[in-house]
């Protein structure tokens, strides 16, 4: 993977971790969706055939991991409001929503591998996968930099 084009997507992932108006998400969405679908176009090698059976798979486990990213912006802006000052009791409920949105995320990529599985060769799948896990997982240390710890 080419190392601009990881970074420029890490940045545009954790563009949903921030409260924005509807026009502007509309906007960064977009720019989110078209950044992440050229990294992986980038990073795949499909055939005429798999792109055909492989994109509309893709857009729509897309929209649901965006809506699971949704509310974990919440999350974390419920988090930044009371950080210096977090109760016990909201640190319960932080870390169990906070599971829970895990929980929902791992489902849908299971069901997203299972579904991309049957539309692509498995070696391939796996490659997707992995274009895809390293997304999140670079995504996931950007965001994780600017979260402070519990005081």
């Amino acid at each position: 993977m080419r190392i601009k084009t990881i970074l420029l997507t890490a940045l545009l992932l954790a563009v949903p971790f921030f409260a924005m108006a509807d026009e502007a998400l509309d906007l960064k969405k977009k720019i989110l969706f078209d950044q992440k679908r050229l990294v992986v176009m980038e990073n795949m090698d499909f055939t005429e055939a798999e792109a055909k059976a492989f994109w509309p798979v893709y857009e729509k486990y897309q929209e649901e991991l965006f809506q699971v990213n949704q509310r974990g912006a919440k999350l974390v802006l419920a988090y930044a409001a009371v950080y210096q000052t977090l109760t016990d009791e909201q640190a319960t409920k932080i870390v169990d929503e906070y599971y829970d949105l895990q929980d929902e995320r791992l489902a849908t990529i299971k069901k997203m591998a299972a579904d991309v599985g049957k539309v692509l060769p498995g070696k391939k799948a796996f490659r997707y996968m992995q274009v895809e896990s390293k997304l999140t997982a670079i995504a996931r240390y950007e965001l994780a930099k600017e979260i402070p710890l519990a005081q």
